[in-house]
């Protein structure tokens, strides 16, 4: 089934409380795992093709010093398209447009005719849908079918719209800056958030036996948001995103949708 995480905040932070909990979800999803530290320019993607509950490099990555960024994405994985392998495993990533696009996704599509729509140029590098789709967006925005690329935002949502009619598509990808967000149309597999900004609050995580006071972990100016395909925390409010909708977050804040 897979599952996403998204971090999206105006300054560096550390992943640690939202993979630590994130990464139980290897349970359900025993293919693989992953988590990009996304910076301007460019990202740290560790990953690896095994249970994220069983890896030694997933339970101490949270306290890695290198992996503070202002923008995260992970994404654990149960295999539907493609075999269990380190090319198929997420996050995947190109060079594009002068940086580097960094994407995962949680769904099943068609894969003939995602190939039709990311065209001949895209080359994937593994089996999956997946990073087909990725193509498909790249090869859609290359082609400039929207004038202000990515920040034509609704033009951008349009697409992921007819894209989704492909099969199911949740969708979290970032060109550097900002950290778009897409839920399935038909609202397949949850896609939900939680802002953060002072006073922040005393959480405990859903997948572990651990409680974290953000108000001593955070910075008094640190804001953001924090996505999941489920909620990771008690004791702070989660929202739905809006099925066939995006949500577009730059420095903090929510820029589109919302």
């Amino acid at each position: 089934m897979c599952e996403l995480l998204g971090l999206a905040f105006n300054r560096p932070v550390s992943p640690g409380l939202s993979f630590r909990g994130f990464r139980h979800r290897g349970r359900r999803n025993r293919d693989g795992w992953g988590l990009a530290a996304i910076t301007a320019t460019k990202p740290t993607i560790v990953k690896e093709p095994i249970n994220a509950e069983e890896s030694d490099t997933a339970a101490t990555l949270p306290d890695r010093d290198p992996l503070h960024a202002p923008l995260f994405i992970g994404h654990v994985r149960a295999a539907s398209r493609g075999r269990v392998s380190l090319a198929n495993t997420h996050p995947f990533s190109r060079v594009f447009a002068g940086g580097t696009f960094t994407f995962a996704h949680n769904g099943t599509l068609d894969v003939a005719r995602l190939k039709k729509i990311a065209g001949p140029d895209f080359t994937p590098e593994g089996q999956t849908d997946s990073e087909l789709a990725m193509g498909a967006v790249l090869t859609w925005l290359g082609h400039g079918q929207a004038a202000g690329g990515f920040a034509d935002y609704p033009a951008l949502e349009e697409f992921l719209r007819d894209l989704n009619a492909l099969g199911d598509l949740n969708l979290l990808f970032s060109d550097g800056r900002r950290l778009y967000c897409y839920h399935d149309s038909g609202g397949y597999n949850g896609l939900a958030w939680t802002r953060r900004e002072s006073p922040f609050c005393h959480v405990s995580l859903r997948d572990e036996d651990w409680e974290a006071d953000l108000g001593e972990e955070k910075e008094p100016e640190q804001r953001g948001y924090v996505i999941a395909s489920r909620p990771l925390t008690d004791g702070e409010d989660w929202t739905t995103c809006r099925p066939g909708r995006l949500l577009v977050i730059e420095r903090g804040y929510a820029v589109f949708g919302g």
